[in-house]
């Protein structure tokens, strides 16, 4: 593939049920124009899918809408880079509660894995989260290796 200059794409989607879906396809077609290979990009959408479920089930916020940012950019070395930004204006919460929430469950318990896949099946997971809503910054690289190096 011929590295091109950088990709975004913004969308702002309606909280109904499987909207996730049109979010993680929107996001793989970008990853598939910089050269992300479809393991990846199927890491990624798992990710995405997440990130938009807990929006849409947990913000509680007015607007109803999932506000997200891909930006598909090449490493040093030319291998590509995703990041994902998925916001919502809702109530925020509180990330440690929701970690020990989660382990207080235990594994019997089969929701709330939410933060746990993400961060499983992206390369960095950030969340900030206030009364004002949460944002979730994610990175998947193409080579894990590249994100300490570039």
């Amino acid at each position: 593939m011929t590295m091109t200059a950088e990709r975004q794409m913004e969308l702002t989607l309606p909280m109904v049920p499987d909207i996730e879906i049109a979010a993680a396809r929107a996001a793989g077609n970008l990853a598939r124009e910089v050269g992300m290979s479809a393991e990846r990009i199927d890491e990624m959408a798992h990710a995405i899918i997440e990130a938009c479920i807990n929006a849409r089930e947990h913000s509680g916020c007015a607007d109803q809408r999932i506000y997200l940012r891909f930006v598909g950019t090449y490493q040093s070395d030319g291998n590509p880079r995703i990041d994902v930004w998925i916001t919502d204006h809702g109530r925020g919460f509180d990330l440690a509660e929701a970690r020990t929430r989660r382990q207080k469950l235990g594994p019997a318990y089969k929701r709330g894995r939410g933060i746990q896949l993400m961060e499983a099946h992206m390369d960095e997971v950030e969340i900030i989260s206030g009364t004002a809503g949460t944002t979730i910054h994610m990175v998947k690289y193409e080579n894990p290796a590249d994100e300490k190096t570039s």
